[in-house]
């Protein structure tokens, strides 16, 4: 029994003294290199660590081997930048990056992560400072968890992951100086009456919209992810030729011409209706035409527009000339669709919910605001089960159809062809989200 027991403290000594040696050779050939590669660039330019603490697994995660480099005070200098939002470019292992950037005054001008500074417009061209520390944790862990410690200590590894890989991060510190320049893009210059065209503000600072002038329409602009979109409509009976269109950006004024090609929409046989009162056509310009010209909210629709009726046949179609026995008479600026009695109105992309209202002229009509000015205008329901100040999703049912639906889709108070709309087509979609 003596022998087995003295057998069996040598056998454990021995583990001990196998296990020490392979924990040093380990620890011994576990060199800085075994940390991420630091591979993140602002601008285009290489950011240099200023300062960083990495836990290393050895033996499978059992134990971390610790590097470390404290902050110092250098101040890496990027020099003059002509972008107006510079980018970051961030290593695959990036999982968390506090960021704050303060202006040559010393005041915060943004404070966040990375990516909230891609929704982050500078106040104005100068120097700025930007200090950074990018993480690489477990997705359960909290930076307050990290063990960092001095070069060389061992910690325990929160054996939160399997398998285990390095845990840390990489500060840097870093100056600029921001000289950009305004300037306009167009997704086209020439454009089918009935269209759209997208202009996207390039070399914004500050926080005042562009302004756009046009003969065109009343054209506002609204922030769209680091930069600021406007939509500029082409109606039915926009003139044919070449349109001057002007950007006033940052102080600066930018001049394009927009060329608009005329479109045959056709002619439509029509029978003569009853002409409306007084009174309603009253309602209608006091209740309806203020929303042409209010303020234009953030962009609400993404991808294609859905058909406000599944199922349906067009009886009167956006732009064509209606004939009322044998005579012409106006154009259409709006699409006029006979329906199923009962089925579902849609609403044909996400947005606001600005008016849920019977009216004389129109019968029950909802008007969806769906941002950047573009609004859709149904009228003619059989019933309305949505109400004012409402959110409504595409596709969603905003009441009940009747015989009969009218719809029009306005840029301010310029109806646009609906068709292009449900295609994903045109403007409306160029570069959506930024």
């Amino acid at each position: 029994m003596k022998r087995l027991l003295l057998w069996l403290i040598g056998v454990a000594l021995g583990v001990a003294v196998l296990l020490a040696a392979v924990m040093s050779v380990s620890y011994s050939f576990t060199s800085e290199g075994a940390k991420p590669a630091s591979a993140v660039q602002f601008a285009g330019q290489e950011l240099e660590p200023n300062g960083w603490c990495w836990q290393v697994p050895l033996l499978g995660g059992q134990l971390d081997k610790v590097f470390a480099s404290p902050r110092t005070l250098t101040v890496q200098k990027l020099g003059v930048l002509y972008d107006a939002h510079p980018a970051f470019t961030l290593p695959d292992w990036f999982s968390y990056g506090p960021l704050t950037i303060t202006d040559s005054a010393g005041n915060v001008v943004f404070t966040g992560t990375v990516p909230a500074y891609e929704d982050f417009l500078f106040p104005a061209n100068g120097d700025y400072k930007a200090e950074l520390t990018l993480w690489r944790m477990p997705e359960t862990m909290l930076a307050t968890q990290f063990e960092g410690g001095s070069t060389g200590q061992l910690r325990r590894n929160p054996r939160l992951e399997k398998p285990a890989k390095p845990t840390g991060w990489y500060y840097y510190s870093f100056r600029f100086t921001l000289q950009a320049s305004a300037g306009v893009e167009l997704s086209a210059d020439r454009v089918e009456q009935g269209g759209t065209i997208a202009a996207a503000f390039t070399g914004m600072v500050g926080d005042t919209a562009p302004a756009v002038e046009t003969d065109l329409g009343s054209v506002q602009a609204v922030r769209l992810g680091s930069g600021w979109r406007a939509y500029i409509p082409a109606a039915y009976n926009a003139s044919a030729g070449a349109h001057e269109v002007t950007f006033t950006v940052g102080g600066e004024t930018v001049t394009k011409n927009i060329t608009v090609i005329p479109k045959d929409f056709g002619t439509v046989e029509v029978e003569a209706g009853p002409e409306a009162s007084e009174e309603a056509n009253a309602e209608f310009r006091n209740i309806v035409w203020p929303l042409y010209e209010q303020p234009a909210r953030e962009k609400l629709w993404s991808g294609g527009f859905v058909c406000p009726a599944e199922n349906y046949m067009t009886l009167v179609d956006f732009g064509q000339v209606k004939v009322t026995g044998g005579k012409q008479g106006s154009r259409s600026n709006s699409t006029k669709l006979y329906t199923i009695p009962g089925e579902p109105c849609r609403a044909p992309a996400a947005g606001v919910v600005v008016l849920a209202k019977y009216l004389a002229l129109t019968g029950n009509t909802v008007v969806i605001d769906h941002g950047c000015g573009l609004r859709s205008y149904l009228y003619g329901l059989d019933a309305l089960s949505v109400s004012a100040g409402q959110r409504v999703e595409r596709g969603q049912a905003v009441g009940a159809l009747g015989e009969e639906m009218t719809m029009d889709f306005k840029l301010g108070s310029k109806s646009v062809n609906p068709w292009p709309l449900f295609q994903t087509s045109g403007g409306l979609f160029w570069k959506e989200n930024g």
